[in-house]
C-alpha cells in the first residue's frame, strides 16, 4: 500500500523521518555541542554520571534532560558505555523503553559493539559510544571521553558552500554552451563549434551551427 507522508492529513512517520535526518547527516551519529551540558561524562569510584544533552543516533534525537548515573561494578573487566538504541522493544504511551544507557563489557579486550542498519530495517539493535574504561576492585580506570560532535552551523555551512559551488560550476557550463565553446556531454560526446565528437573515437558528426 502506497502510503504518505508530508501530506495533507498524513502523518510524518517516525522511521521516515529518522531516514531523512540520517541522510541529511551522511549517517554520522553525535552530540549536539550547543545544547544543554553536552552529555558530559565524569566519574567518581565505580560510578558514571552522564549530564544533561541530546545525541542524534541514526538520525532518531535522544535527550538526557537532567543526568543519569549508572554503576560500572568492581570486577575486573575492559568496558563500554554506550546509549542502546533497541527498535525491537515496544514503547508506550508513559515509557521510553526503545533508548538506554548500557554498560558492554568484555574479558581481555574492549568488546565490540552492536550495529545494525536500524534506519534500513527499522529494526534492531544499534549501540553508540560514549565512554571505554576498565574497571577494577578499586574503581574506574582508564578512562577515554568518545564522545562525536554535531556541529550543526558547520554542517550548514558546508552545504552552503557546496550548494554555490554547483550552481557556479553550472553557470559557467551555461555560459560555455551560449558562446558556442566546448561542453561535455554523457558518454564522453563533446559539442564544440558546431560539431558532435565522439572522444574514445575520431569520427565527427556534422552539427548544424547553433541557432542565434
Amino acid at each position: 500500500m502506497l502510503k504518505g507522508h508530508v501530506f495533507p492529513k498524513q502523518s510524518f512517520g517516525h522511521p521516515i523521518f529518522a531516514l531523512f535526518i540520517n541522510t541529511f547527516l551522511n549517517g554520522q551519529n553525535g552530540i549536539s555541542d550547543n545544547y544543554k551540558n553536552g552529555m558530559e561524562i565524569t566519574y567518581n569510584g565505580s560510578i558514571l554520571t552522564i549530564q544533561s544533552g541530546a545525541v542524534c543516533i541514526q538520525g532518531r534525537f535522544l535527550e538526557e534532560d537532567s543526568s543519569f548515573s549508572i554503576i560500572a561494578g568492581n570486577d575486573t573487566a575492559f568496558c563500554k558505555l554506550v546509549i542502546e538504541i533497541d527498535l525491537d522493544k515496544q514503547n508506550t504511551e508513559s515509557d521510553f523503553v526503545q533508548g538506554a544507557y548500557k554498560i558492554v563489557k568484555a574479558t581481555n579486550e574492549y568488546p565490540s559493539l552492536t550495529q545494525t542498519n536500524i534506519v534500513k530495517n527499522n529494526a534492531g539493535i544499534y549501540q553508540y559510544e560514549l565512554a571505554r574504561f576498565k574497571t577494577t576492585i578499586n574503581g574506574i580506570t582508564g578512562f577515554q571521553d568518545m564522545r562525536t560532535f554535531l556541529d550543526f552551523d558547520s554542517i550548514y555551512s558546508a552545504i552552503q558552500k557546496e550548494y554555490r559551488t554547483i550552481l557556479s560550476n553550472l553557470k559557467q557550463e551555461l555560459a560555455n554552451v551560449q558562446n558556442g565553446s566546448a561542453y561535455v556531454l554523457k558518454d564522453n560526446i563533446k559539442i564544440l563549434h558546431g560539431h558532435i565528437s565522439k572522444e574514445t573515437g575520431s569520427t565527427q558528426i556534422s552539427y548544424p551551427e547553433r541557432i542565434k
